[in-house]
């Protein structure tokens, strides 16, 4: 009886080591891709605008250790050829998820919401604008 519990523990250990150690390799990998998936995040957006002959352009992401705590939480940061900064993010209503990008002025206010999908712009006028508001709201009040 014993030995048969014992051979079960083990068998649990290594199972839950395995996948224990899965999780950390994990984790460790997309914490060290970050600078490669911010880099592909801006030229995707940067082709886009490009494409629909807009003249911005996002010129540098900006590093967590120079934006405020909680700021690097909302989505990613970037700085814009205008001078102003923006955040890619994900709005997400009624089961939609869809990449935006909200453009803040130099005080801290967003000007505009850019959808980044190819159906975006079609989506964003189906959400609610209570939503919308609300992640206006949020951006507004951490960047302060």
């Amino acid at each position: 009886m014993n030995k048969l519990l014992l051979d079960r523990l083990k068998d649990t250990s290594i199972f839950l080591g395995w996948i224990a150690g899965l999780l950390l390799i994990s984790g460790f990998c997309w914490f060290l891709s970050r600078p490669l998936r911010v880099n592909f995040l801006m030229s995707s957006i940067n082709n886009a605008f490009t494409q629909s002959g807009d003249t911005r352009r996002l010129t540098e992401s900006v590093t967590a250790g120079s934006l405020s705590p909680g700021l690097e939480r909302l989505g990613t940061w970037y700085n814009l050829n205008t001078g102003n900064k923006a955040i890619v993010f994900t709005l997400i209503a009624d089961g939609i998820f869809m990449p935006c990008m909200a453009v803040l002025d130099s005080v801290g206010k967003v000007q505009e919401i850019i959808p980044l999908s190819s159906n975006g712009s079609r989506m964003l006028t189906r959400i609610s604008p209570g939503i919308i508001q609300l992640y206006i709201r949020r951006i507004e009040d951490v960047y302060e």
